[in-house]
C-alpha cells in the first residue's frame, strides 16, 4: 500500500513538470520502488518457507524420537494447524487418580525438551480425564483439578528438568469435557490423555 502512493505520488511530480530530466528522475524513482518491494516480498516468502521447512522437521524429528521409544501405540504425533500434536495416552503417563509422571515415561519427555529448546515455538499443554470421577480419598475433588494437575506436571518435566524456558509454555486442564470417542468403557483410556502442542506461533519473549 505504502509502495503504491508512493508511486502515485511520484507520477503526480512528474506530469506537473515539462521538464524532461524530472520525468526520468520519477520513473527511476519508480523502478526503485517497485524493485525493493519486489525484494522484499521475495524475502518474506523465503523466510516463511524456511521457518515451514524447519516446522516440518521437527514434526519428523518427534515422530522418529516415537518410534526409537517404541512409544508409537501409546503417543499419536500429527501435523495439523495447530501445530505438532502429541497425543499422550494417560494411562502410562499417570497411575489412576495421580498427577505424578511415571518414571518410565520420563527419558522421551527429556528427549522431547532438548527437541524443544532448540526452536523457539510456543507449547500448550492440554489434560483431559474420562468420565469417571477421582478416587474420593485422592487430592483432587474433581476431573477439573485432576486433569489441570497432570497438564502442570508435564511442563514441569519440560521446564525444570528439561530446561525450556517455562515463558513459553501454557498448562490448561479440560476435565472429561473433550473426549475423543464416546464415553464408553473401552473407550475411555483413550479419552484419559494429555496432549502436548507445539503451536506455529513462535515465542517471542
Amino acid at each position: 500500500m505504502v509502495t503504491l502512493l508512493l508511486t502515485f505520488f511520484i507520477l503526480i511530480v512528474a506530469m506537473s513538470t515539462p521538464d524532461k530530466k524530472k520525468i526520468e528522475q520519477a520513473l527511476k524513482s519508480i523502478q526503485g520502488a517497485l524493485g525493493t518491494a519486489g525484494v522484499t516480498a521475495e524475502m518474506a516468502m523465503m523466510s516463511e518457507k524456511k521457518s515451514e521447512a524447519s516446522f516440518q522437521n521437527l514434526g519428523s524429528q518427534v515422530k522418529n524420537l516415537v518410534l526409537e521409544g517404541n512409544l508409537q501405540d501409546v503417543v499419536d504425533v500429527k501435523i495439523t494447524e495447530r501445530g505438532i500434536v502429541l497425543n499422550m495416552t494417560g494411562g502410562v503417563l499417570f497411575r489412576a487418580g495421580s498427577a505424578g509422571v511415571e518414571r518410565g515415561f520420563m527419558p522421551f519427555l527429556l528427549e522431547l525438551a532438548q527437541m524443544l529448546k532448540k526452536l523457539p515455538y510456543k507449547v500448550l499443554v492440554e489434560g483431559h480425564t474420562d468420565d469417571s470421577p477421582p478416587p474420593p480419598q485422592g487430592s483432587y475433588p474433581s476431573n477439573w483439578e485432576l486433569s489441570a494437575a497432570r497438564a502442570a506436571a508435564i511442563v514441569r518435566v519440560l521446564t525444570r528438568e528439561g530446561g525450556v524456558e517455562p515463558e513459553r509454555f501454557s498448562a490448561t486442564g479440560y476435565g472429561e469435557f473433550r473426549p475423543l470417542f464416546a464415553p464408553t468403557p473401552q473407550n475411555r483410556p483413550k479419552n484419559r490423555r494429555v496432549e502436548v502442542i507445539i503451536s506455529r506461533e513462535g515465542f517471542s519473549g
